[in-house]
């Protein structure tokens, strides 16, 4: 099978609607800084995905006002199933030998003007623009990619990779858009009508793609910054006048782009005002229920427990009536919902497992209702309203009562029997023929089949004797935690607090913990190779690494705890176990830094430690990230990692990591520290100095200059009002995308010496 049949096959086994492939020579048009090749230079093609909207939640989205998002706020979800999807397929381009560049799904832009490039909320890479080179869609009347399936009601992503790959044909200007204008008469900020400053002209290949050159202050009044749409917009739009509607009325929230809700390609385009103002589209698939196999509903509704969930609950409308809940309300027409969940066990409800438990049903009611959607039958999720029939559904069962539970409903117009599918909750065992399976070969094993590119066990043991030794450097220090009680898009308002930090051993999150089984994903070698280069100078593709292992680890911690409860051990995930690290400022909030759990890895034998505090393995160097599983399981060890001679860099190098600390964070000595006879070493840093770049973002050397930000505070004396005064001084809308590139991290001699590697034959 060839390198684009397998990438097809392996995308849309994750669920993807769409795939597509570009050469990069389509792209030689492109602005250097927002451009595949100058974020990759060895690029030679761009892989795009997409995945299509279920119909009803952008017909029922923003029906009554634009900012009453309803089911349309799945686009959140959505847009975290494309990260999945971006961050899988760099994956599995790597292993097959080739680099590859993943691209955040969105909310990663510079704002306004960053240096040569003369563009406002400028992405990595334009995902709409990208999906016309990989042969997906054409640009429509209202600048939005229109694909012949789905019309606008697709969301993008993108890979960049040196594998050269067959492209498929463009589409030709005019395919897909019949210029109805529909956009542009139910725009309610009059984007496509007023300031509109010529055209926009899209070269690639032999076509040019032209649409309005609109004035993105104004299209983003509602979009983008939710300034209350009711409110009068002035003839010219500006960022001052944007901000100061906000100081005066704050927000209102997020608008539903009525561009795309009105936008429907004509030959699917049908109307029924009854169900939604705008145009329906016409689905390619109409199935006959009464004569449908019965392995159609059964696949669809087996496929969540592939994912993690472990309750399905199918409700009719009818029994949801008698107990006074309204699915007609959610959804005209509705018949049936479909509830699914994950129950908490109780040592094991900390964010981690919370978090990874909401991602997996989430993507679990997406796909489900993606599912249903293509069958002909309307359908929604991930709106207050079907997150009410949830917990309204969920209550209703008496053996479910005593548990916290993860849950989402979708609500659906197909006619499914009422039932309820999932685990009896009774241990299991696993077996070879007549041997029993070793249980940690099969964890081993059980952990690899949900990514893990690395998997090692402590003993709690090895906790204890490095805990002695790490307790003086880290016991007492002190944290400052800022809290920002402003409203979005306005200037700081810090509330400081102080935290003191104590060392942590397993025994503080799971009491009679026996072992730690330490799982690690990779960061993708092209993208630290990269990070703030020239020619893009781009920080975005190294944040989206950050914080989409983080969620990634915690998927897998919540399947991975889940299977020791199966097996009859008690479990629970944690980021930091050790309690040693800190966060790294993302769009996606704060993320657990890439120095946690660094002694977790080490004591389970996946690498030594570096001078600068990483850890290092044989496999990645330092780009890997870790999740720690707590378990009363008593495992088999993995033996310590002593690297052989030569192997760790850190005594050829002159320290950049230490030099290049825009906060001087360093300690001035190292520590070494010693488990069952073996010496590592590190150095500790301060930790007020180390947050001061990448948990508030004021020293601009961490990546914030490259965004645009003006912020660069010389870290003198760290107090809680030092970092208060220093808080403000962020620019409004800046502070709410911010991304953070680590100099001890990207200029380690370890990113420089892959670079310097000879690629492996494969």
């Amino acid at each position: 099978m060839s390198l684009k049949e397998q990438l097809k096959y392996f995308a849309y086994e994750l669920g993807a609607d769409l795939i597509g492939f570009g050469g990069i020579d389509r792209c030689k048009h492109a602005p250097p800084m927002m451009s595949p090749q100058g974020l990759y230079p060895e690029a030679k093609t761009v892989i795009v995905m997409g995945i299509h909207h279920p119909d009803a939640c952008v017909e029922l989205g923003g029906d009554k006002h634009p900012q009453d998002m309803g089911p349309y706020s799945v686009q959140g979800v959505m847009n975290n199933k494309l990260d999945l999807l971006s961050y899988s397929v760099a994956t599995f381009l790597e292993k097959a030998g080739y680099g590859a560049v993943p691209i955040v799904s969105s909310n990663i832009w510079r704002y306004k003007q960053y240096k040569r490039l003369d563009a406002v909320f400028a992405p990595d890479v334009s995902h709409i623009y990208m999906a016309v080179v990989a042969g997906l869609s054409e640009i429509g009347y209202n600048g939005i990619s229109l694909t012949p399936e789905f019309g606008p009601r697709n969301r993008f992503v993108t890979v960049i990779t040196d594998a050269e790959i067959e492209e498929d044909p463009l589409i030709p200007p005019g395919t897909v858009c019949d210029k109805c204008m529909l956009c542009r008469e139910y725009c309610p900020t009059e984007a496509l009508s007023k300031e509109i400053d010529g055209e926009k002209v899209l070269k690639i290949g032999p076509y040019e793609y032209r649409f309005p050159n609109k004035n993105l202050w104004r299209c983003a009044w509602g979009e983008h910054f939710g300034v209350d749409l009711d409110l009068p917009i002035p003839d010219v739009v500006t960022e001052e006048h944007i901000l100061n509607q906000v100081a005066k009325y704050g927000v209102r929230g997020g608008e539903v782009g009525q561009c795309l809700k009105f936008c429907v390609p004509r030959q699917m385009r049908v109307f029924d005002r009854s169900f939604a103002r705008s145009p329906l589209r016409r689905p390619a698939i109409s199935i006959d229920q009464s004569i449908a196999p019965r392995a159609v509903v059964d696949r669809i509704l087996a496929k969540p427990f592939k994912m993690g969930i472990d309750e399905l609950i199918v409700t009719s409308a009818a029994e949801l009536a008698s107990r006074g809940i309204d699915l007609e309300k959610e959804l005209p027409g509705a018949k049936s919902a479909v509830t699914l969940g994950i129950k908490v066990p109780e040592e094991a409800g900390r964010t981690e497992f919370i978090s990874g438990a909401t991602h997996l049903v989430n993507f679990a009611c997406l796909d489900l209702a993606r599912d249903l959607d293509a069958l002909g039958f309307k359908t929604i999720t991930t709106s207050r309203g079907t997150r009410q029939v949830s917990d309204k559904v969920v209550s209703g069962i008496d053996d479910l009562a005593h548990y916290r539970i993860v849950s989402n409903t979708v609500i659906t117009r197909m006619e499914l029997a009422p039932q309820r599918r999932g685990d009896s909750g009774s241990k299991r065992t696993f077996d070879i023929g007549n041997a029993r399976v070793d249980l940690t070969e099969h964890i081993k094993d059980y952990a690899r089949s949900l990514g893990a590119d690395l998997v090692g066990v402590a003993p709690t043991s090895r906790f204890a004797e490095l805990a002695e030794q790490l307790r003086p450097i880290f016991d007492g220090e002190e944290i400052l935690v800022a809290r920002n009680k402003a409203v979005i898009f306005r200037p700081w308002d810090p509330e400081i607090t102080t935290q003191v930090r104590t060392v942590k051993t397993p025994e503080d999150y799971l009491p009679g913990a026996k072992s730690v089984i330490v799982l690690g994903w990779r960061l993708h070698s092209a993208v630290l190779r990269q990070v703030t280069k020239p020619p893009a100078e781009a920080v975005g593709p190294f944040a989206f690494q950050t914080y989409i292992t983080n969620w990634i680890s915690q998927m897998a911690g919540v399947r991975m705890i889940k299977r020791l409860e199966e097996l009859g051990y008690r479990a629970v995930a944690v980021s930091d176990l050790m309690n040693t690290a800190s966060f790294t400022e993302s769009p996606r909030g704060p993320q657990p830094d890439l120095r946690s759990n660094r002694f977790a890895a080490l004591a389970a034998g996946l690498g030594y430690l570096t001078d600068a505090g990483h850890i290092a393995t044989p496999q990645f160097g330092i780009r890997q990230r870790s999740i720690a599983i707590v378990t009363d399981a008593e495992l088999e060890a993995s033996p310590m990692y002593v690297p052989a001679e030569g192997e760790r860099l850190c005594a050829e190098c002159d320290h950049i990591c230490i030099a290049s600390c825009p906060t001087r964070a360093f300690a001035d000595k190292q520590v070494r520290l010693t488990c069952e006879g073996h010496t590592y070493v590190f150095t500790p840093v301060d930790g007020k100095r180390c947050d001061w770049a990448k948990r508030y973002v004021l020293a601009g050397d961490s990546g914030s200059k490259y965004i645009g930000s003006e912020v660069d505070i010389e870290a003198d004396e760290i107090t809680s009002e030092s970092l208060a005064e220093g808080l403000r001084q962020h620019d409004p809308i800046i502070k709410q995308r911010y991304v953070v590139a680590e100099p001890c991290l990207i200029k380690c001699l370890y990113i420089e010496a892959e670079m310097k590697a000879e690629p492996q034959a494969v």
